[in-house]
């Protein structure tokens, strides 16, 4: 992986003795910015003095070094430090909240992660460090423990801040909050993954026993590993605060836990394990959810569809069809749900049903949302099976019911879609072949049950440890009535990622099927209508606004008379 990096030493008398001092500032950072080449960001390095000065080139409006201009961001990482003899080997850097983040070329091809605090000088340094370890008193005690996470350190700021103003009162209001974050951070069990867990192009976090180093895939660098690691001592304080703030067990009788977990703004889905189920000790999983969800042009524009898949799927939605999602572990399926989700328009009545919450709210829609307990809590108080057979009384336009999981779930799903509701989910699975054989072998689906799933869209995540995910098919299902009864009849495969869309739209399929319930001879029209709208780019950022449009015309089977 090359680097957008361009590193400059500079020498411990600064611009005093350097040959490329001159009347027009530094003529190394001139060459730079004139090249025009393929690096984005410069960064000086003054390893005697313990500094890095980085900036992006497109904002350096001087050619001067930082000590002559405001252009810079200068962090403080301790003189001599190890990170000055590998900056050649740095891909990219950039902020998150109070730290930056650096990622280098490893071994194996791996990149590695370091970060380090954003602060300005040694006496900064040094205050982290005391403080981290220093007592402090922090709330009221009590309030404090009926807290979640993100206000015990918001709260632990506040009272470092006043500590530190008391202290030492000449550093001034910005710079103490910096700090006073840091240390906060630094206090709490979680502090060394929180720079990770804040960004927002990390998508997974893993910890996978103790003394083991923690790795994350990120939406652009694929997988990193990092030199984090939690020890035996640190583990118990880890399960006991995911257990408080969960209210879930996780113990040797019920060795699993699965929750959503909110730190500051990173929404998460917390997934652990502890002896006898995990024999190496605790196993920890960490799903981030971008802060602003994936659009579906978003999904376009980083090639997880193309504009025909994306017309398929939203005349899916919007025609209000029984539709799965599967895909492996990580193939971007609830990603792909959510972008759909908000495609609907704001008049439908919606309901979730989720065991870890990874749906998004919606402004001035309709939003129903129920949290079940996950499979690994034995209790069976809020089962989602349950709640889906509820739902028959709580007439939803749309019901949403995140990750089919066991065969109770598919049985609870498929009598729903039975009694008339209609449904999208995820389901773990490779195939739509394989889903449907898991559906009927294994969850003891019948026939005439299967036959109202309307299709199933399959992801995959063509390279492990890679961001990469793709719409790798869509079948639609096929059925047909025998003696008055409707029967599965096979699938129809209407888009594979090799082959692209098949004009093969058979007369048993579900999108013609529909079609002709509803009175109409074909979708073909309404939907070549919506595939060019998308490949015209008329709605470049707002394709949420197109379900609305078809549904003006009375129907998006009736889409097509936008032509007219």
């Amino acid at each position: 992986m090359s680097s957008n990096i361009q590193v400059i030493h500079c020498l411990n008398r600064r611009c005093e003795t350097c040959p490329e001092k001159s009347d027009y500032g530094c003529l190394k950072l001139r060459n730079i910015k004139e090249s025009g080449g393929k690096k984005s960001q410069v960064m000086l390095a003054e390893a005697k003095r313990g500094l890095i000065h980085f900036c992006k080139l497109s904002e350096l409006k001087e050619t001067e070094p930082p000590w002559r201009s405001e252009d810079w961001e200068t962090v403080f990482i301790g003189v001599n430090n190890h990170l000055f003899e590998v900056l050649e080997e740095v891909i990219s850097i950039y902020t998150v909240g109070a730290y930056l983040s650096i990622f280098k070329r490893g071994e194996y091809n791996q990149t590695e992660f370091i970060t380090v605090p954003l602060v300005k000088t040694s006496l900064e340094h040094s205050l982290i460090v005391d403080l981290s370890h220093t007592s402090i008193p922090i709330g009221d005690g009590m309030s404090s423990f009926r807290e979640g996470i993100t206000q015990k350190l918001k709260q632990s700021t506040e009272d470092i801040s006043k500590y530190i103003m008391n202290l030492i009162p000449e550093i001034n209001f910005v710079r103490r909050l910096a700090l006073s974050e840091i240390i906060a951070h630094r206090r709490s069990v979680l502090g060394p993954i929180i720079p990770i867990i804040l960004d927002d192009l990390v998508e997974e976090i893993f910890f996978d026993s103790p003394e083991t180093t923690i790795y994350f895939d990120h939406q652009k660098y694929g997988r990193c590993i990092t030199n984090i690691t939690f020890q035996e001592q640190e583990i118990s304080r880890i399960i006991t605060l995911i257990r408080a703030e969960s209210n879930l067990h996780l113990d040797r009788s019920n060795p699993s836990l699965k929750t959503d977990l909110q730190i500051y703004n990173a929404s998460m889905r917390f997934s652990m394990s502890v002896p006898p189920l995990s024999p190496d000790g605790l196993h920890l999983e960490i799903r981030r959810a971008k802060n602003s969800a994936f659009s579906v042009h978003d999904l376009i524009e980083n090639e997880t569809m193309s504009p025909e898949v994306a017309a398929i799927l939203l005349f899916a939605v919007s025609c209000r069809f029984n539709i799965t999602i599967t895909g492996g572990p990580g193939a971007g399926k609830t990603t792909l749900l959510n972008a759909l989700d908000m495609t609907t328009p704001k008049w439908w009545r919606k309901i979730y049903i989720e065991d870890a919450i990874e749906s998004r709210k919606q402004k001035d829609t309709h939003q129903i949302r129920f949290r079940v307990n996950p499979i690994d809590e034995q209790s069976t108080k809020f089962s989602k099976s349950d709640e889906i057979v509820k739902c028959l009384h709580r007439s939803p336009d749309y019901l949403i019911l995140g990750e089919i999981q066991t065969a109770e779930h598919s049985k609870a799903l498929f009598q729903a879609i039975t009694a008339g509701l209609r449904t999208i989910q995820t389901c773990h699975g490779e195939s739509a072949s394989g889903l449907v054989s898991r559906w009927k072998l294994g969850h003891e689906v019948q026939n005439d049950n299967l036959a109202l799933m309307d299709i199933i869209v399959t992801l995959e995540r063509p390279t492990p440890g890679k961001s990469k995910r793709r719409v790798s098919e869509i079948v639609e299902i096929k059925r047909r009535v025998v003696n008055g009864i409707l029967e599965f009849s096979g699938l129809n495969k209407v888009y594979d990622y090799n082959q692209g869309v098949k004009d093969n739209w058979f007369h048993d399929g579900a999108f013609m099927t529909r079609a002709r319930d509803l009175g109409f001879e074909s979708h073909i029209p309404a939907l070549n209508t919506l595939i060019d709208i998308i490949r015209d780019n008329e709605y470049p950022s707002n394709l949420e606004m197109l379900s609305e449009e078809m549904w003006s015309y009375g129907h998006p089977m009736r889409f097509a008379e936008r032509e007219i």
